[in-house]
């Protein structure tokens, strides 16, 4: 008779199976086959909760579409993350997105609970992750605050790790981290965002690189009541009269998979709704489709660039594929990023002179 499987031997197959995807080193992958995911989505079944899968724990209904708003985090993107952060014995670690407390319970077991804090905007998310936390025997600092402005947070860390999505770093993630900190997070919201790892130097900037790899978090929300980063925009439909068709490229047509470079960089300058593979008319395809809240769209097939709306931006997206292309093509890891006391944000390819501003 064949038994079946504990928990233990199923954190150990998860530990295993991450390590197919990241490098984990003795420590973290010690915290990954000793904390009990399962605990932690209650709602899913055990052999379910350890396979390396987001699972989602929280969703709100509007409009009759149910929104989610928050999950536990796929385990080997979380790996990748906690690697990133590079952390040494005693230092203090802030996570921003407290969603089902599974990561904190693996920061707790790789620093101790005196060194970790949680936030999360959702004070009920909070609750339970408390509560799970509290059944393990698992005490960190947990608070219900706003993750883009962290009022009423007093404390500074050595790392910060961010699990929700961010347009852009707030200053208030700076003011938080120690000279010589890390930040780590999931940058740029919209189609394409990418994991940035910062470091905060004696001036108060940040600086750092973009990495390959994408989180895909939901948004940051200013509202735990509301699925969206900006419960007021509405986007309109897309312009479907008065198209204009053009034999130039305005991009590449393998923009979503093949220049993912310049994508991030679109993605970070002309902040469009969406960037996908997904024609208008797929007879048209390969290509690819950008589209803005206020109706406009680019098109990029194989007969050339097509666009309609009130502001399709059809000239800065040839800008863009310009330099891109002098810059000898650069992927999203050969991105730099810097960040001054005053807010901007500038993303720099490494290497080069050219320098891409955004206030």
């Amino acid at each position: 008779m064949m038994t079946a499987p504990t928990w233990q031997t199923r954190a150990a197959r998860l530990a295993q199976t991450i390590t197919g995807e990241v490098r984990l080193g003795d420590a973290w992958r010690t915290a990954f086959e000793q904390t009990p995911r399962h605990q932690f989505v209650p709602d899913t079944a055990e052999d379910a909760a350890y396979e390396d899968e987001s699972i989602v724990i929280k969703t709100i209904t509007i409009g009759g579409f149910d929104w989610p708003v928050s999950s536990s985090t796929r385990p080997s993107l979380m790996a990748y993350m906690l690697e990133a952060l590079h952390l040494e014995e005693g230092m203090a670690v802030l996570e921003i997105g407290t969603g089902s407390g599974y990561n904190a319970a693996l920061l707790c077991h790789r620093l101790g609970d005196d060194l970790v804090a949680s936030v999360d905007l959702d004070p009920d998310l909070v609750d339970s992750a408390g509560t799970r936390l509290d059944a393990l025997g698992l005490h960190p600092a947990l608070l219900a605050v706003n993750g883009s402005d962290l009022t009423g947070l007093d404390r500074t860390f050595d790392r910060i790790i961010v699990t929700a999505g961010a347009r852009r770093i707030p200053p208030a993630w700076a003011q938080h981290l120690n000279e010589g900190g890390l930040l780590v997070a999931d940058l740029g919201g919209g189609s394409f965002p990418r994991i940035v790892t910062l470091t905060k130097h004696r001036d108060g900037s940040l600086q750092g690189r973009f990495h390959a790899r994408p989180g895909w978090f939901m948004p940051l929300r200013p509202n735990p009541a509301h699925p969206h980063e900006d419960p007021e925009a509405t986007a309109a439909p897309l312009e479907q009269e008065h198209v204009t068709e053009t034999t130039a490229f305005a991009a590449p047509i393998d923009l979503v998979e093949g220049s993912e470079g310049l994508a991030v960089a679109v993605n970070w300058f002309m902040r469009p709704e969406m960037i996908t593979d997904q024609l208008s008319d797929s007879s048209r395809g390969p290509g690819s489709l950008i589209t803005f809240a206020d109706g406009s769209w680019v098109e990029n097939t194989r007969t050339g660039t097509r666009y309609a709306g009130p502001n399709p931006r059809v000239e800065e997206l040839s800008q863009l594929t310009a330099a891109w292309r002098e810059l000898g093509e650069p992927d999203p890891d050969d991105l730099r990023l810097s960040i001054t006391t005053d807010g901007t944000h500038t993303l720099s390819v490494y290497g080069y002179e050219v320098i891409w501003s955004h206030e």
